[in-house]
């Protein structure tokens, strides 16, 4: 079996203000960082690291910013897989 991509999924939440919930999932399945929208559009992200263990975290502007800036975090911590660059246009 081949091991899938590093991807963006949306889960269920049952937080009260929260609208949508992102997490990001690696190869083996683990949950590497995960955003919270919330009803004014803001994005609360979190990463973690391969064993659950929370690293950096903010809040951006919107849900693809929070995406962007939980992936830089993720290539800063080295948790990233090789290869992996973070360029801003």
């Amino acid at each position: 079996m081949k091991p899938k991509p590093w991807r963006w999924k949306e889960v269920r939440s049952e937080s009260i203000g929260i609208v949508g919930c992102w997490q990001l999932v690696d190869p083996m399945r683990h949950d590497r960082a995960t955003i919270w929208v919330a009803r004014s559009g803001e994005a609360t992200w979190h990463t973690w690291d391969a064993r659950g263990i929370g690293g950096e975290n903010s809040v951006a502007a919107s849900l693809d910013e929070a995406k962007d800036q939980a992936i830089a975090a993720i290539v800063r911590q080295g948790w990233a897989p090789g290869g992996w660059k973070v360029a801003w246009s």
